[in-house]
């Protein structure tokens, strides 16, 4: 008679030695052994010395501080505020130079600025300048005009001389805008 066999398989079928479980277990504890000494090592060995750091700098801090008398923290406070102030307002500032930049893309070729007075407060430019003739200039007012950035321009002191150009004074009221981001 022939004997039938079961659905059994020894562990050398599947190619899973008896060792395998022992070797993933001492490799874990070694692992593990390692992470517990980092551990261990940091927590009596590198927070100490943190601790102690910390400590020396308070002291530090603490001796600046009474070198330093209320008058002078006082002083040294209000100066930093004024640059935290100052820094802020920088930053909603744009430079200064858009201004010329408005000013380059909205003049033709052939009028010419001689002289340029700002004032921030009022939010207005003066401008001193010359045209070759009126149509030019008022082309060129027109074309200020037009400009979002520019509330309103009023054209003043126009001279016609000998020469062939036209010298005349703007003045040009800018809108926030122009100096604000």
């Amino acid at each position: 008679m022939a004997t039938q066999t079961q659905g059994t398989m020894s562990s050398k079928n599947l190619g899973i030695s008896a060792e395998f479980p022992w070797r993933l277990l001492s490799f874990s504890a070694i692992i593990f052994g390692f992470a517990l000494f980092i551990y261990l090592g940091m927590v009596f060995g590198y927070e100490p010395y943190l601790n102690s750091q910390a400590g020396n700098l308070n002291q530090k801090i603490s001796a600046l501080n009474q070198s330093i008398d209320e008058n002078q923290q006082k002083q040294i406070i209000g100066f930093y505020s004024q640059l935290v102030n100052i820094q802020d307002l920088l930053k909603t500032h744009k430079p200064i130079s858009s201004i010329f930049d408005l000013i380059e893309k909205n003049t033709y070729q052939s009028v010419s600025y001689s002289n340029l007075r700002m004032s921030v407060a009022d939010k207005e430019i003066r401008i001193d300048g010359s045209a070759p003739d009126y149509e030019t200039l008022i082309k060129e007012v027109a074309l200020w005009n037009k400009t979002p950035e520019i509330n309103r321009v009023v054209l003043e002191n126009i001279i016609s001389q000998e020469s062939p150009l036209i010298k005349n004074k703007v003045e040009v009221k800018f809108s926030a805008r122009l100096i604000l981001n």
